[in-house]
């Protein structure tokens, strides 16, 4: 049965096309892998933010979309009293709403090789056919690989921090977490924006 999935499937064959080499295919995994666990561990940390013992009950997280959390994080930052911890948590969710956008470029693009380099189409009107969702891309060169995965894990990092029992605000947002996130918030935002031109070099 193996045999008979190699022969007729070619997987490697069909990699080779796409450019879905070793080294960018572990990247792309590394940001899709961080998505799903910051998914996880957002709805954890707005329970123990906003002190919510989760046992024996239905949270009002519970089959939320990743959009749906963001947006009761920034409802939970917006109203805080401190500017920084404020600012912080408000910038985090720009940067992760970016983030979420340019994983679902990649887990719901068409996968295609333009020129040398591998890129996901997400809701093509190649037909004329109207769609109800934006198009998106997601050029999966390298460098902005890079940047995309290790901005990913900023969001990962902070909010595994803020997800803990012992979570304090203060703690976890250290100068180097204003300045990591902030950052975070821009290469996110230029790699999910429409008008990014892959071949300007802005990092």
């Amino acid at each position: 049965m193996t045999r008979a999935m190699q022969n007729y499937g070619r997987a490697n064959l069909i990699q080779s096309h796409l450019g879905l080499t070793p080294e960018i295919g572990m990247k792309v995994a590394a940001i899709i892998s961080f998505a799903g666990a910051i998914e996880h561990f957002l709805e954890r940390a707005l329970w123990r933010l906003r002190g919510i013992d989760p046992n024996g009950t239905k949270p009002d997280t519970d089959a939320k979309m990743i959009s749906d959390l963001i947006s009761m994080f920034e409802k939970f930052g917006e109203d805080l009293a401190d500017s920084d911890h404020r600012a912080f948590i408000v910038s985090w969710c720009a940067a992760a709403k970016s983030g979420f956008l340019i994983r679902n470029n990649i887990a719901h693009g068409v996968p295609m090789k333009i020129g040398e380099t591998l890129a996901y189409m997400r809701n093509p009107r190649w037909e004329g056919e109207v769609r109800k969702r934006n198009f998106g891309d997601f050029w999966a060169d390298l460098p902005t690989l890079d940047l995309v995965r290790e901005a990913m894990a900023v969001l990962y990092r902070s909010i595994t921090l803020l997800s803990k029992e012992d979570a304090s605000l203060a703690d976890v947002i250290t100068d180097e977490a204003k300045q990591a996130v902030n950052t975070a918030r821009s290469v996110l935002g230029e790699f999910a924006s429409q008008s990014y031109n892959p071949s300007f070099e802005k990092y």
